[in-house]
């Protein structure tokens, strides 16, 4: 089955999704919504869980945990705590969290040395941000 990873801001929220066998990850999108409105980051996954050519093919949502480098939480933990409590009570999937210091750091590195300019990477950071959020989740899962 499938996995379906967000990178969830304030005003953005990047997409990514596994192969069948949950062992590789693509970047699909980048929503933009206005700040703080999360209904429609939820319209999304539920697009994706039950419109999108993936219906009935996730099983699990992995949401990106922005912790500080010191494990402390920070206004945004507790921000995606809240969100992750809001899609457990309407979704009906298992919905982990996956630790994601330095994924928007390495995500922006990463678009840099791909030569893309300012505006280019601003459009496909989050998506691939989630990406490498979800790598790290399917390595960390493969490893058990």
């Amino acid at each position: 089955m499938r996995k379906l990873a967000l990178d969830l801001g304030t005003k953005t929220c990047g997409f990514a999704i596994s192969d069948l066998n949950a062992s590789i990850s693509f970047a699909l999108e980048t929503l933009k919504f206005e700040e703080w409105h999360f209904i429609d980051v939820i319209k999304k996954i539920e697009f994706f869980l039950y419109e999108s050519q993936y219906k009935n093919e996730i099983d699990c949502i992995v949401l990106g945990y922005p912790l500080r480098m010191d494990l402390s939480k920070s206004p945004r933990t507790f921000m995606v705590e809240k969100f992750k409590k809001r899609l457990e009570a309407i979704i009906p999937i298992e919905i982990v969290l996956q630790d994601e210091r330095q994924s928007t750091i390495a995500a922006e590195n990463i678009l840099f040395e791909a030569g893309l300019n300012g505006k280019q990477r601003k459009q496909k950071k989050d998506a691939l941000a989630a990406q490498i959020i979800l790598e790290d989740f399917l390595k960390k899962e493969s490893n058990k």
